[in-house]
């Protein structure tokens, strides 16, 4: 007759503990010859059984003794634990934690998917952070202010981008931190000469080469996760403003605004941007006008990249809008120079801006003699200037403020720039940090780009 292992398996796990008590009774009575258990015991089917029986016993005894001892451990583990978490400290962090928790939850809801998940965290984290604080005043935080500005610094905050700048046939990629105040830390630089192969005088000729080119320096700089910010030379857009009642259909298909570009129809990208409220009829509209070659270049590029891209922007119009929001003038003045160009805009906050492309730049002014020819390309600059306000009826404003890959050129350390002009430098437009000595990575063609590293990190700072 054949047996079930598995049920005597199962019988023997049942009954362990009462069978081994029988097992050992029987070997306490194995001296005595007329015992039942002696005449049983010289069965080599009974020997088989008691073994297994002493075997089961032992491994039981081993699963108790080791799961002991990991309840053992876990307790000495969380014993700080429990007692920090019964701590009235403890207590009131927990409270302030789940308001910021409750308060991040509900407004990531409200965020519009348009919108990159690096602006939602950003925007989120900068509204709500201090919007919790002030909810948290009745608790008399005695260090309140020391922790908002250490809750900003820490680590977990900060949000690593890159940005590809193309201007003058060089790629400029800049590595960086921002935190919640926009304070910006630039941890790498690469800048790369681009062969005209790849990209003609504006238009991309190789996307595959130049998604290369990028990609090389991207892995390099360690952005392979990290959003992206693409901006490009001013010199490649022109800027027009319009009244709204002026035009018949804000659209690319309206005649004035086709009228003002100077792409053909057919082959011009456009860009709106209301300047005020649009219910009312006058309001302005800033359009930005570009190659739609141009741009598709750089598109299809970036899927080729393959990355999260904050966005594509002009250069100088973030820059623009930042020194109006700082410096309140009538009018005001900001040149982009670079190395064949020099992108003029003339504008206001909030209102009509203009742009005018020079057909000068930087080149034909660096020689031995810095300094004289220098002067000599800012006095040719303001006579342009004057001839545009002229024709416009406008006033000089006090200052002309520069900017541009062509002001490291035409600069050298110890010079200043002529009267009526300033630097944007000047005006603290941005909070950053640039240490190139402390890099890993710090490989520049020209011999500074101080200027332009400025320009990006205030038109990032502009942009989140």
């Amino acid at each position: 007759m054949k047996v079930n292992k598995q049920i005597i398996k199962n019988y023997i796990k049942k009954n362990l503990v009462r069978i081994s008590k029988v097992s050992n009774y029987s070997i306490f009575l194995k001296n005595s010859t007329n015992s039942f258990f002696n005449k049983i015991s010289k069965f080599e089917k009974y020997q088989d059984i008691i073994e297994k029986f002493n075997q089961f016993n032992k491994e039981e005894i081993k699963k108790k003794k080791s799961t002991k001892k990991r309840i053992s451990k876990k307790e000495k583990r969380f014993s700080l634990i429990n007692k920090f978490g019964k701590s009235k400290k403890y207590q009131k962090f927990k409270k302030i934690t789940l308001l910021n928790t409750f308060n991040l939850q509900q407004n990531k809801l409200r965020i519009k998917n348009k919108f990159s998940s690096f602006y939602s965290y950003l925007i989120l984290k900068n509204q709500e952070f201090f919007k919790t604080l002030n909810k948290i005043k009745h608790l008399k935080l005695s260090n309140l202010k020391s922790l908002k500005e250490n809750k900003i610094t820490q680590k977990k905050f900060e949000q690593k981008i890159g940005i590809i700048f193309y201007g003058d046939h060089n790629l400029i990629f800049l590595s960086l931190l921002i935190n919640l105040n926009n304070k910006v830390k630039i941890d790498g630089v690469t800048e790369i000469p681009v062969p005209g192969n790849v990209i003609g005088d504006s238009i991309v000729e190789d996307i595959n080469e130049l998604a290369n080119i990028a990609l090389d320096s991207i892995n390099l700089l360690e952005l392979n996760t990290c959003p992206i910010l693409i901006v490009l030379s001013s010199s490649f857009f022109k800027i027009h403003t319009f009244k709204a009642s002026d035009l018949k259909q804000i659209s690319e298909s309206d005649n004035k605004v086709q009228s003002k570009s100077p792409y053909l129809p057919i082959n011009t990208v456009v860009d709106f941007l209301r300047m005020s409220d649009q219910k009312i009829s006058n309001s302005l509209i800033r359009t930005i006008y570009s190659n739609k070659d141009l741009i598709s270049g750089w598109t299809n590029t970036l899927e080729i990249i393959d990355l999260p891209v904050i966005g594509l922007v002009p250069a100088a119009p973030c820059i623009f809008d930042s020194i109006t929001e700082k410096i309140i003038e009538e009018h005001t003045i900001l040149i982009d120079i670079e190395s064949a160009s020099t992108t003029v805009l003339i504008g206001s906050k909030l209102a009509d801006l203009s742009s005018h492309k020079l057909p000068f730049g930087s080149s034909l002014y660096v020689s031995n003699n810095s300094k004289e020819t220098t002067l000599n390309y800012f006095d040719r600059i303001l006579n342009s200037i004057i001839l545009i306000m002229n024709q416009e009826e406008k006033q000089l404003p006090s200052n002309i403020f520069v900017m541009g890959t062509g002001l490291d050129k035409l600069l050298h350390k110890d010079m200043s720039l002529p009267k009526g002009f300033k630097n944007i430098s000047e005006l603290n437009l941005t909070d950053f940090s640039y240490i190139p000595k402390s890099m890993k990575i710090h490989e520049l063609v020209s011999r500074s780009v101080d200027s332009s590293i400025y320009s990006l990190t205030t038109i990032l700072s502009s942009c989140v």
